[in-house]
């Protein structure tokens, strides 16, 4: 049954590094249904957990223990191609190792699974007989060790974090009468393991699966096979696992949410003066009036800035709006207030010169009030190749 095997994974994870595969102790004692669900959840263990290739050593274990083959028939066995031991062989020699009787004459038509299993490392020999024979190992070479990516770390972490809500679980399976879903402050619960945000998406993913089962189940489905999955268990006590399930998604979903509420804006990178004004416009200077630009970079949160306009004989005073003063971008100027304004210089060469002395920022705005009697016209913040930067203020 569907929803048992996905259990049967939920306790894997949480046993880490343990041997959980199918046991066979008392199989002498089962029924011939309860026989034939423990084969069947077996084969389908090792279907969703193992490869073949993990299986063949177990092949190999089985050959070595039922002192039917010399060292030559396991070396040929063991120098054959991995893809050809497959999974069924594979479950097959572990569950007979794990203690699986051989024969039953109430299961597969009574015959021998050894004989079986024998038949199938034969066929395995002889057709791998031309297998290329792996290369030697370099004893000398230095082992490669796993990669562990942090994804990897963060899932191990959650899914010991989520041991107690499995044996939750497997509380609800022995005793479901028993079993009170209100008993457990599933926020708290995880809170006190540690659970982040990263952790609580890989937790609610474990159990995903098995939540949207029962909904599909609490809502009149007709699959005949879940059905008959929860078939033994009182509709009151799957709405209790229902409920049980509702939380654990609400949990993580509180605990993923707090986080994006209480997470820290990313710093915005400073970039240094001198890329923000790499593509501004301007003049380096001008030699028939005698005047030269302050380097461009000052202006970045400067609170004040003179500039020339050598074409059209303006000169203007921009005023920063904040105290974070002047922004560049690309070959304009900005956050600066409407009282920054331009006035036509009549005489440039005179009036140029007379700028020059005043050596202050309220020196020069007394100067250019009273001294350019021009019409006041707005800047708009573009820079040209005709653009001298005369003056920063900070």
């Amino acid at each position: 049954m569907a929803t048992k095997l996905k259990q049967a994974s939920i306790v894997i994870r949480q046993n880490k590094g343990k041997d959980m595969s199918p046991k066979w102790e008392g199989a002498e004692l089962l029924t011939t249904d309860e026989f034939y669900r423990k084969f069947k959840s077996a084969m389908d263990w090792y279907r969703l957990e193992k490869s073949g290739k993990d299986l063949k050593p177990i092949v190999i274990n089985w050959m070595s223990s039922v002192g039917e083959y010399n060292k030559a028939d396991i070396a040929a066995f063991k120098k054959t191609k991995d893809w050809r031991c497959n999974l069924t062989m594979g479950a097959i020699a572990s569950c007979l190792l794990k203690g699986m009787p051989e024969q039953r004459d109430d299961f597969n038509s009574g015959r021998n699974i050894s004989a079986w299993l024998k038949t199938e490392i034969a066929k395995v020999i002889i057709d791998g007989k031309s297998d290329i024979e792996p290369e030697i190992e370099d004893k000398t070479a230095i082992p490669l060790l796993p990669i562990v990516t942090i994804q990897d770390r963060i899932r191990d972490q959650a899914v010991a974090m989520s041991d107690e809500i499995d044996e939750a679980i497997d509380g609800f399976m022995r005793n479901p009468e028993a079993f009170d879903p209100k008993a457990f402050k599933m926020v708290s619960l995880l809170r006190g393991k540690g659970v982040k945000a990263a952790h609580a998406r890989y937790i609610k993913s474990f159990f995903q699966s098995d939540y949207d089962e029962l909904l599909e189940l609490s809502g009149g489905s007709t699959d005949e096979q879940l059905r008959e999955g929860y078939s033994h268990l009182a509709r009151k006590n799957v709405k209790k696992l229902i409920d049980f399930y509702a939380s654990i998604m609400a949990a993580c979903d509180q605990i993923t949410a707090e986080a994006k509420v209480l997470k820290k804006p990313r710093a915005k990178k400073i970039k240094p003066a001198e890329e923000l004004v790499k593509k501004l416009k301007f003049r380096m200077s001008d030699d028939k009036l005698g005047i030269t630009s302050v380097p461009p970079a000052q202006l970045i949160g400067a609170m004040g800035c003179v500039v020339y306009n050598i074409k059209n004989r303006k000169i203007g005073y921009y005023i920063a709006t904040t105290s974070e003063g002047f922004t560049v971008k690309n070959s304009s100027v900005g956050n600066y207030t409407v009282k920054s304004i331009q006035k036509t210089l009549r005489k440039p060469e005179a009036q140029l010169k007379e700028f020059k002395d005043q050596n202050t920022q309220k020196r020069f705005e007394t100067w250019f009030d009273k001294s350019v009697k021009t019409t006041e016209t707005a800047l708009n913040g573009r820079f040209t190749e005709d653009t001298i930067i005369l003056k920063v203020y900070k």
